[in-house]
């Protein structure tokens, strides 16, 4: 199972120069504690412009914890917090060197490992910390979503780093376990039709074509309805089959008003068949199909806006979301989970570090930049009612966004400006309609 855990987050890179505001105030609360060296250390690499901070990551599945011959480490399932007793503790120091990012300290003079706790949920780092860059991040309220346990199994077949896995999975504990899931050829399939002959789904899933999953899960639930079953059927789909082969049907049901939850995850291609270019790959873009060279610099045009034209068919609710933005999300899914009498859409930023030349880790990454930059404004249309449910405040230059992949790697001055305008007036465009809200 998929679970979510309170975490601290420094915003990579960006600690002031010479700042050890945190260190300091760790080795504060370690000294009332009965000494160590502080479970933190400030890292400043200037000959780099590096200015960040070191310390334990609270992984899912602790390496220290594995190698630690006393047990002395333990995880807690209820916060994730990995802590080591040091009562049982021996001194081997065989976690420091199991440990890869360097987040447990040790002492040469009570000869015994230290690593930080969080303070049991109450960070004094982040209190010290003058200038908001390090970050307690609680789950507490992300977890209140949750209506079931996680609906797919361990194993699937979609490539690591890929955020389909962790947003589906997420899905599925909002919205609860009376679903049946569509799905179509392409990368989202990879969690819901299983691997081999294994199914991956503890709920009814329904492999369609590429153009009818929106007709078909129509069918579906308007056999439920006549035979007075409450259960929702949701649509997770790739933008390919969104965008363009199953554009009709999808546009056909939302017309109709049938009573479906459409999910799109868009990576912006056909990843799964070769990273050929779709309809919501971005301007400049490079693709297989969008190929860059001396006369050929990616995607000549702008992308279609999906969730804009969802909206404009006048369904109940259509809204955006990403990774980065989970609680934004979830909030979402519940809205989303209420409308009884027409379509609901969301449209999912979904990062393919394959296909776009990226990290694998990057997911995460590049959802929150794509959202600071404006270049994937976070908005919802309820029933007509258009709102920005976040925003930047202080919008970020697409640059930010661009250099984090090598799809964008050829671009010149001159088209980083025209991709800087198109992204100004998209955002531009959405907050022109939240304007049209009268004010209550």
């Amino acid at each position: 199972m998929t679970r979510f855990y309170d975490t601290l987050k420094t915003q990579f890179g960006r600690c002031p120069p010479d700042c050890a505001f945190c260190e300091d105030a760790c080795r504060t609360v370690t000294a009332e504690r009965g000494g160590g060296p502080a479970r933190i250390s400030a890292i400043h690499a200037p000959s780099v412009e590096f200015h960040g901070t070191s310390t334990c990551n609270q992984c899912s599945l602790p390496a220290c914890l594995d190698i630690c011959p006393a047990r002395a480490i333990t995880r807690s399932e209820n916060d994730g917090i990995v802590r080591i007793d040091a009562e049982k503790c021996v001194g081997c120091g065989l976690c420091t060197l199991a440990c890869s990012y360097g987040g447990i300290r040790y002492s040469n003079e009570v000869h015994k490992s230290f690593k930080c706790d969080m303070c049991n949920g109450d960070p004094e780092c982040v209190k010290a910390c003058p200038e908001g860059v390090l970050r307690f991040i609680s789950m507490e309220n992300l977890r209140s979503y949750f209506v079931t346990d996680d609906l797919f199994t361990p194993g699937v077949g979609l490539c690591s780093g890929c955020p389909i896995e962790t947003m589906s999975r997420f899905t599925g504990k909002v919205l609860g376990d009376r679903i049946v899931i569509f799905g179509t050829p392409g990368c989202c399939s990879r969690i819901s039709q299983g691997v081999g002959l294994k199914a991956s789904a503890r709920v009814p899933c329904y492999f369609a074509l590429m153009t009818n999953a929106a007709s078909t899960a129509a069918g579906v639930k308007r056999y439920y309805q006549k035979t007075g079953q409450d259960i929702m059927v949701v649509c997770m789909v790739g933008d390919g089959a969104t965008a363009d082969v199953g554009f009709a049907g999808l546009s056909g049901a939302a017309e109709r008003g049938e009573n479906i939850l459409y999910i799109c995850f868009d990576n912006e291609a056909y990843m799964a068949t070769g990273i050929q270019k779709s309809g919501t790959t971005p301007f400049a873009a490079w693709t297989f199909t969008s190929p860059v060279g001396k006369n050929l610099t990616g995607r000549r045009g702008p992308a279609k806006y999906m969730p804009l034209i969802m909206a404009d068919h006048g369904i109940p609710y259509t809204a955006t979301a990403t990774v980065s933005h989970l609680e934004d999300y979830a909030r979402k899914l519940q809205k989303a989970k209420q409308v009884k009498d027409g379509l609901a859409y969301i449209h999912l930023f979904s990062p393919c570090y394959t296909g776009w030349r990226a990290a694998e880790d990057s997911a995460v990454e590049l959802s929150r930049v794509a959202v600071e930059t404006n270049y994937f404004p976070l908005w919802e249309c309820e029933r007509g009612q258009y709102r920005l449910t976040y925003q930047p405040k202080k919008a970020l230059p697409i640059t930010e966004f661009t250099k984090l992949t090598g799809r964008y790697r050829h671009l010149d001055e001159a088209q980083i400006a025209k991709f800087q305008k198109m992204v100004d007036g998209r955002v531009a465009m959405v907050e022109s309609l939240t304007r049209l809200i009268p004010s209550s």
